[in-house]
């Protein structure tokens, strides 16, 4: 029981369960605002993809990111040098999988391919996930989770073909759907590398030194495509955009997944990914005028289903927070 000022409140003290269950519920949220923000990337993107060349999209994205983030990272980032030195390859690992590779291919597919096939490939993120978590850390699936990729795929495609079979038939792969599928190969690999590399870092630390090394990563392919193109795609038109992907997608994003990932592995957080078409269809529908159709609504409760089996059923002991204090 609790007391105040010796007097019983008839509170009972929180378990280590209930605050364990706690934080995982704060996880699941922070992972889903984390997709949420990625659908407004989503969304925003196809609005500027004619007007801003892909991997100028990326660059600075990622310098705006870096720019509003700095001042409170890089405090954390002259306390921890001497782990960072440490871990200075894992950190580019990271950094190339997620910064790096992730989004700029996505950018990249965008101009060969179709928004139903991108969300087609990137279904099977949760997949690729559970089978690299499983070779490269060891992380065995449940049951559940199996069960729960099946019915989430399921709700993923109803959405995909608009509920119609005749759809699946006329579905025609292209380079830009392997480029999505390298893209969300990225990912599944950056989300395991970051259970597997556990780097005690502050989440400040870790986003600003990603930020850092993919930005090195990103640089050559922007002047290429600037000496291609014979355009860099920065303008003031565009500026707003820069600091709504920097701020949302990029900063919160990335620290709530990587928070997200820490406390509920690679494997569960991956199954949040389905949420994405979801969140843009009314994304789109708010700001692009575009229709929901039942199809959205039946495929979404399939979504949710699924994440609710694919949540983790047993707790997982001798767990390090890889982002540390």
């Amino acid at each position: 029981m609790i007391k105040q000022d010796g007097i019983d409140t008839g509170r009972p003290l929180p378990t280590a369960p209930d605050r364990q269950e706690r934080r995982r519920l704060i996880a699941y949220a922070g992972l889903a605002f984390a997709v949420l923000c990625w659908a407004a990337n989503t969304v925003l993107a196809r609005g500027v993809i004619r007007e801003v060349n892909p991997l100028a999209l990326s660059f600075w994205r990622w310098v705006f990111a870096l720019v509003m983030i700095l001042p409170f990272g890089l405090p954390h980032v002259r306390r921890e040098l001497t782990v960072i030195a440490d871990n200075k390859l894992s950190l580019v690992v990271l950094s190339f999988f997620s910064v790096a590779v992730y989004n700029s291919l996505l950018y990249v597919a965008a101009h060969f391919t179709t928004a139903n096939n991108m969300s087609i490939v990137t279904s099977a993120m949760p997949a690729m996930t559970i089978v690299a978590a499983w070779l490269i850390i060891h992380e065995r699936p449940l049951i559940f989770q199996l069960l729960g990729v099946v019915i989430s795929t399921t709700g993923m495609l109803w959405i995909v073909f608009q509920g119609s079979p005749e759809n699946v038939m006329n579905l025609v792969f292209n380079r830009g759907d392997l480029l999505v599928v390298g893209s969300v190969a990225s990912w599944s690999l950056y989300s395991v590398f970051l259970r597997k590399f556990r780097i005690v870092l502050h989440p400040l630390s870790l986003l600003t030194m990603t930020i850092s090394l993919g930005l090195l990563f990103i640089a050559p392919f922007y002047l290429g495509e600037i000496i291609l193109t014979g355009a860099s795609s920065f303008s003031v038109k565009a500026l707003p955009v820069f600091l709504f992907l920097g701020l949302f997608p990029s900063i919160l994003a990335y620290l709530l997944w990587n928070v997200g990932v820490a406390e509920v592995g690679p494997s569960t957080a991956a199954m949040f990914s389905y949420l994405l078409p979801i969140f843009a269809a009314f994304l789109s529908f708010g700001f692009l005028g575009e229709e929901i159709y039942l199809y959205h609504v039946l495929g979404g409760t399939l979504i949710f289903v699924g994440l609710y089996l694919a949540r983790p059923k047993r707790p997982e002991h001798g767990k390090t927070n890889e982002q540390g204090g």
